[in-house]
């Protein structure tokens, strides 16, 4: 289920799943030593797109808060499924491209023009193609009420093939570009719904509007672009390469949309809409909160796509410092949400919308494995392990799936949470575990159990002790953070490694 609200494609988007079968390109050019950022260097732009991110964050909580009080849950139901499937659309247009692109732009420097180009080319051919399947599957009414907005938002889908050029800056070690983009469509999404709210528009006009923001976007992102990796001529022998590498992604591209987006398809023609509306309220703080797992993994698909040049005790720290981070965001996060799931619920949408705590609590216990699935999945994308990974996906959205229709149809929009919190904890531990192999890496069993355990004693306290959100949300947040330093899952010896003039 995908916020409403345009989406800025990048390495670390829930749609985008691994390409290749072994190291991603291993004629590809190594990278030269010029070519890798301090680790301070790095933080420092990490932490100002964190900084980017934060201020988005809010924006986009603004903008959900006024559209689905002004929609009511059934309208929100309705243009969210609109919007959920055009981000599936988008999703399965990418085939892998964009990773695979941005990995071998960070290997192979004096071919990125060339090579993003390329991609550029690709995703575009596949965007146009996925428009016209969604445009026919709206005029056979596939999508009930949501038909007309449907057609609306698929003309928006070849714009998002833009979104690849993001890939050359994310191989050029400058997570902060992707985040200036999120917060520009941000302003512009919310300057939009705050229109249509005040004039009286209905859903098919607000989609009209979702498409001119997400053309603004995509013209911002090709200027700004253009001074870190110009475009090159497209070339048949890369698309082949590209093509080469990314295959498999497509079938794990089609997975991950099934498991990740279909949920809401299926609670639509099981509750109606108004079930897809809490669904969907719910489901925004997850998609809100998965900025933290994003900055992590921006910077670590170059560090890691270039890894293998190194020696193993250095990629075992690169690895044991993304997973035990990985893990922390991930329980932190959702001992946050749980504790101030009601507040956040009546705050932000009002009374109509109370049904959304309980699915929101389980989407909360879905985000630990959010959060290990980015960095699993960035670790074997960006070294090329994808045949297990396709396996993996495929497996588990015939099973998630199966599950969606019987959950849906007896419990709605909790039963679907309940769904999406097994399958993604499911994924995000299994990946984890195959980029360990890739990474001839230990997982850091003890650290991130020490972490799991701190967060499950740290709700439990917080269940039996009831107090104002205020003091809940404190409480929640500076046990959770002791109980992490006392384990030694983040230790003083992390921070100074990345605050290193050193490269990572």
């Amino acid at each position: 289920m995908t916020s409403p609200g345009p989406t800025t494609a990048e390495s670390g988007d829930r749609g985008a799943t691994p390409a290749g079968t072994g190291p991603a390109d291993p004629g590809a050019a190594s990278v030269p030593a010029q070519a890798s950022r301090s680790a301070r260097g790095l933080s420092m732009a990490t932490g100002l797109s964190l900084g980017l991110r934060l201020v988005g964050m809010v924006v986009g909580m603004a903008t959900t808060a006024v559209l689905a009080r002004y929609l009511n849950p059934e309208g929100y139901g309705v243009f969210a499924l609109a919007l959920t499937l055009g981000t599936a659309a988008a999703q399965v247009a990418d085939m892998g491209t964009t990773i695979t692109v941005s990995s071998r732009i960070a290997r192979d420097r004096e071919s990125a023009g060339r090579i993003l180009g390329t991609g550029l080319v690709i995703r575009t051919a596949v965007a146009l193609a996925a428009t016209v399947a969604l445009l026919v599957a709206a005029g056979l009414g596939w999508f009930g009420e949501s038909s007309a907005v449907v057609s609306v938002i698929a003309i928006a889908t070849p714009l998002s093939a833009a979104a690849i050029l993001t890939a050359g800056a994310t191989a050029r070690f400058r997570p902060e570009v992707s985040a200036i983009l999120a917060l520009v469509q941000g302003v512009l999404w919310l300057t939009a719904v705050v229109v249509i709210a005040r004039t009286g528009g209905d859903v098919v006009l607000l989609a009209w509007f979702f498409v001119g923001v997400v053309m603004v976007q995509t013209g911002i992102g090709v200027l700004i672009n253009r001074r870190l990796v110009p475009l090159g001529r497209p070339s048949w022998a890369e698309a082949g390469r590209i093509f080469a590498l990314s295959w498999p992604l497509a079938i794990s591209s089609l997975a991950v949309m099934a498991y990740y987006r279909l949920g809401s398809v299926i609670l639509f023609h099981l509750q109606g809409a108004a079930e897809v509306g809490y669904y969907a309220a719910a489901y925004k703080f997850l998609d809100v909160a998965q900025l933290g797992p994003a900055m992590l993994v921006a910077p670590l698909l170059p560090i890691v796509a270039t890894s293998l040049a190194g020696n193993p005790h250095r990629r075992n720290l690169i690895f044991s410092l993304a997973a035990r981070t990985g893990v922390v965001i991930g329980a932190g996060t959702a001992v946050l949400l749980i504790a101030l799931a009601p507040a956040l619920v009546g705050y932000l949408y009002g009374d109509d919308y109370g049904p959304a705590v309980t699915p929101l609590m389980l989407l909360a216990v879905a985000f630990v494995g959010v959060a290990l699935g980015y960095v699993g999945t960035t670790i074997c994308s960006a070294l090329g392990l994808v045949r297990p990974i396709a396996v993996l996906t495929v497996s588990v959205a015939v099973v998630n799936l199966a599950a969606q229709f019987w959950a849906c149809a007896r419990w709605g929009a909790t039963g679907a949470a309940a769904v999406a919190a097994g399958t993604e904890l499911v994924i995000g531990v299994s990946t984890c575990l195959l980029a360990a192999r890739v990474m001839t890496s230990r997982l850091p069993v003890r650290e991130m159990a020490s972490v799991l355990v701190a967060g499950a004693a740290t709700i439990a306290l917080l269940w039996l002790v009831r107090l104002p959100w205020p003091v809940e949300a404190a409480m929640a947040a500076g046990m959770f953070g002791v109980a992490v330093l006392a384990s030694r899952a983040l230790t003083v010896a992390d921070l100074r490694r990345v605050l290193s003039r050193r490269a990572l």
